[in-house]
């Protein structure tokens, strides 16, 4: 029976990079997952939210001897703390406001549940936005667009004008580190 890859996550963004699998997958939304993060424990912390979110949709799923479940959590990091999904357009405005500038890390922990095993990762890409001026700021925030972002931009739409440099994997900025995630699992035996 072929190995079916089951996508723990709501994003949108997530889910268009797991087409690069090139092979059917499923999402399955986790439910109430604690996601409590320090900044001193980030890398940790990511795993493990990472890993509840694969492990909360084991129920869901029916044939979980054939199943590669993949869960993941995104934060941007800027001078030690942690800048999450804009909660209002004032903390999006004071999110971009501080990134103007400014070098920050974006962390994306990826945690894996497979019939052997679970393993967990995290992977993370260093970003330089140019400086923004206020009016591009409240143009950006106008769209709706960063609301639903850690550190309250996309780099795969307006928010991609913003980023003067990038070091690392660009996918991962996205929410997804998927060359890494196949290359993990290939390095496991598995074929996509």
């Amino acid at each position: 029976m072929a190995t079916k890859i089951i996508l723990a996550s709501t994003s949108p963004r997530r889910k268009q990079l797991m087409k690069f699998f090139g092979t059917p997958f499923k999402v399955i939304s986790p439910d109430n997952v604690d996601e409590s993060l320090s900044a001193a424990s980030i890398i940790e912390d990511l795993k493990e939210v990472a890993l509840k979110k694969a492990r909360n949709v084991l129920p869901k799923i029916s044939d979980i001897e054939n199943s590669i479940v993949i869960g993941a959590d995104t934060v941007v990091m800027l001078e030690g703390e942690i800048l999450l999904k804009p909660k209002n357009t004032d903390e999006a405005y004071r999110h971009l406001k501080r990134l103007s500038g400014a070098f920050h890390d974006v962390y994306t922990g990826v945690g894996i549940i497979t019939s052997h095993e679970e393993f967990s990762f995290v992977e993370i890409t260093r970003v330089k936005f140019r400086v923004l001026d206020d009016a591009t700021i409240y143009r950006y925030i106008e769209t709706g667009i960063p609301m639903d972002k850690a550190g309250a931009y996309g780099i795969q739409d307006f928010g991609a004008l913003f980023v003067e440099k990038i070091e690392g994997d660009f996918y991962n900025v996205m929410g997804l580190p998927i060359g890494r995630i196949w290359n993990e699992l290939r390095n496991r035996g598995y074929e996509f």
